[in-house]
């Protein structure tokens, strides 16, 4: 029998294992995950740590097959393919992830300690000093291939714990942490990688019987989907612009579209101005040949060098403007102070479903918290801004009555603003980041485009000098309060305990204005955002966009229309720089039609949410009539209506729901498939 690391580093050849095409007779019990990237990864880690660690014997019950199912390379799946340019980036810091269970995690089976990102950059480097024995030994057991080293070798010795690694060294941690996990395993588990796309499952009587695109059928006795983002059905607009004739880039992750289409120094529209845009930014400019200079006359500290092959960029969004850059910390972020959030988290952790009304609960002590950020922070940077002493003004944002109006999530912003204003000169107006386009209630409508883009170009300046000034920006402190606020607030709600009106009123603005102030670029993008603003290749179209196909003005053939207020911008191209939710209401694949009668949408106050709806302890599906399906488990991103946090990388020191999520699924798979633990 061959030891558990060679089977491991066999695992992970280019060329994976076959099996044979299962039987429905076949004695030996078998799980097929579908998806392999990271929820993937850790749920054979935790089911390696619940039969192989955990002390059970070895014997005819371990004797199982794992199916590892995904037609992307495994570990690393799309996203973090190590194939991918270098130029796309992760939006979370190389000192801020992991894929391991620490001691003290809330999980069944043993925790198994390995390096976070920054600790597996590091010991790559040969450092060692101040990373724990237990996950030097780890990977010490299991040397990365010499090519990493190489590969990355610049990034590598550049990295500090506050980079943004990219995501193809991304996807070389997830490969090595893939390649350990395997390891883990007894040797009576075989796994067989289908590097394949799983095309329907079909439930016979004590399995389900999954087609591959290969041809094969695999046979489960427990399946989980781990897919990760997936499509919906095109909605009726995208069935007319997939139509059209007209060279529509449809949503989705960015290294899945087809950016070669968009024609050298073209006119282009583009739909949305967060991460996925940032993305398309840099894949038409920097690997087009365009080149960012350092140029401290400059006042984005670069100045862009054009190749003559990147397009002309028309940008709007729902908000019109960019997602706010990162802080440049120099260091982790700090951990923002939510004293009021905690104390309500405390006394409604155990409340049951539609019992939390948000806006008149729960917004009020993130609001207070974040200006309580705000005036502590400018107290301290710039105390003659304030024209009462600190004690007074935190009264007054102690004292406020929340308006009647609760759940119009500027209603209590507006209040403290008025009643603050008085006691400084610079009053933290978070009414202006709700709606960013808007000043005191006078909007852009009437701006040209070009009046538009200086206006947020000037602000874009005021972003990056905030961005810069970190701990000391009153402004960065009071938002950070407000991103932080998203995690526990969202893990209160879980489940559905927010009042669904509530939920769709001052929670859903509170997450959307949280996620543009928190989930932004880091500051080098903003930097080469406003460095194409100034070369005259980025112009900004707007908030509340909308894009019909007709024919302009002057021109005898139809294009692309994208209106805001009175602007309008038309072209042949558009990019649609976002992603769709998944919505199990609305099958995108044959996947999931084949699966319509083994899920049923998340029921929220009442109301059907895009979400499978699962069960708590092992995310099974439920049915429509609240029966659990016998063995299909659904995992992550999909089932971000009914439990939060699903798009969040694990964090370390922070217990992390994802990885939680992966021991309840790992302990379930295991029991539903009848292997003994």
């Amino acid at each position: 029998m061959k030891s558990k690391e060679s089977r491991a580093i066999k695992s992970m050849s280019s060329t994976p294992t076959r099996g044979t095409t299962s039987t429905a007779t076949s004695p030996r019990a078998s799980i097929a995950i579908v998806g392999a990237g990271p929820r993937g990864i850790s749920i054979i880690e935790r089911i390696a740590a619940y039969i192989g660690r955990s002390g059970a014997a070895v014997g005819d019950s371990a004797q199982f097959t794992i199916h590892l199912i995904d037609d992307a390379q495994h570990g690393a799946g799309r996203i973090w393919d190590t194939e991918q340019t270098h130029t796309l980036c992760m939006n979370t810091l190389a000192g801020a992830v992991t894929l391991f269970t620490e001691p003290g995690s809330t999980v069944g089976a043993p925790v198994l300690e390995g390096p976070i990102q920054y600790e597996w950059i590091q010991l790559l480097r040969g450092e060692r000093e101040g990373i724990d024995k237990p996950k030097q030994e780890l990977f010490d057991a299991f040397p990365p291939h010499p090519s990493i080293a190489k590969e990355f070798a610049a990034e590598i010795a550049a990295t500090v714990p506050e980079s943004n690694p990219s995501r193809a060294l991304y996807g070389a941690y997830l490969r090595w942490a893939l390649e350990v996990a395997l390891a883990q395993l007894p040797d009576g588990v075989e796994v067989i990688n289908h590097r394949a796309r799983a095309l329907n499952i079909r439930s016979a009587e004590d399995a389900d019987l999954i087609e591959l695109s290969t041809g094969e059928t695999v046979e489960a006795h427990a399946t989980v989907l781990a897919s990760g983002w997936t499509q919906p059905a095109a909605n009726a607009e995208e069935e007319i612009f997939a139509n059209s004739g007209l060279t529509w880039i449809r949503p989705n992750n960015p290294i899945e579209q087809d950016l070669s289409v968009v024609p050298a120094g073209a006119d282009v529209l583009v739909r949305g101005l967060g991460m996925g845009f940032f993305d398309v930014m840099a894949l038409l400019t920097i690997d087009r040949g365009g080149e960012f200079i350092p140029d401290h006359s400059a006042r984005a500290g670069l100045s862009y060098v054009p190749s003559g092959n990147e397009p002309h960029f028309y940008v709007g969004s729902g908000r019109g403007y960019p997602y706010l850059p990162k802080s440049e910390y120099h260091s982790l972020p700090p951990k923002a102070n939510l004293a009021r959030l905690k104390e309500v988290i405390a006394a409604y952790q155990d409340a049951p479903e539609q019992s939390i009304d948000f806006g008149a609960e729960v917004w009020p002590a993130i609001v207070r918290d974040a200006y309580t950020e705000y005036y502590t922070t400018l107290h301290r940077v710039r105390p003659e801004s304030l024209t009462a002493t600190l004690e007074e003004v935190l009264s007054v944002i102690e004292s406020v009555a929340v308006p009647s109006n609760s759940n119009d999530a500027s209603a209590l912003p507006a209040a403290l603003g008025a009643a603050l204003q008085d006691l400084t000169t610079e009053p933290f107006e978070l009414t202006d980041w709700i709606a960013p386009l808007s000043k005191k209630g006078v909007g852009v409508a009437d701006f040209t485009t070009r009046e538009l883009t200086t206006r947020i170009a000037s602000r874009l300046d005021r972003d990056i000098r905030e961005a810069v000034a970190a701990r000391n920006s009153p402004l960065k402190s009071g938002l950070w309060a407000i991103s932080a606020a998203r995690k526990p607030a969202s893990i209160l709600g879980s489940n559905g305990r927010f009042i669904w009106e509530t939920r769709t009123g001052a929670y859903k603005e509170f997450m959307t204005l949280g996620q543009m102030v928190g989930s932004g670029p880091p500051l080098f993008r903003t930097r080469q955002l406003l460095a194409l603003v100034d070369a005259g290749l980025v112009t900004f179209v707007g908030d509340r966009t909308s894009v019909t196909i007709k024919t302009p003005p002057a021109s005898s053939q139809q294009e692309f229309v994208m209106t805001s207020g009175s602007r309008a911008v038309h072209s042949p191209v558009l990019i649609d720089a976002w992603m769709h939710q998944p919505d199990v209401r609305h099958p995108g694949d044959s996947l999931e039609l084949s699966i319509a009668n083994r899920v049923t949408p998340f029921i929220d106050g009442g109301n059907e949410t895009g979400s499978p709806a699962t069960d708590d302890e092992t995310r099974r599906t439920i049915h429509s009539d609240g029966s659990k399906d016998p063995r299909l488990h659904v995992a992550g991103i999909p089932t971000y209506s009914q439990w939060p946090d699903t798009t969040i990388s694990p964090m370390p020191g922070t217990n992390p729901l994802m990885l939680q999520e992966t021991d309840k699924v790992a302990r379930s798979l295991l029991v539903t498939a009848g292997v003994k633990i």
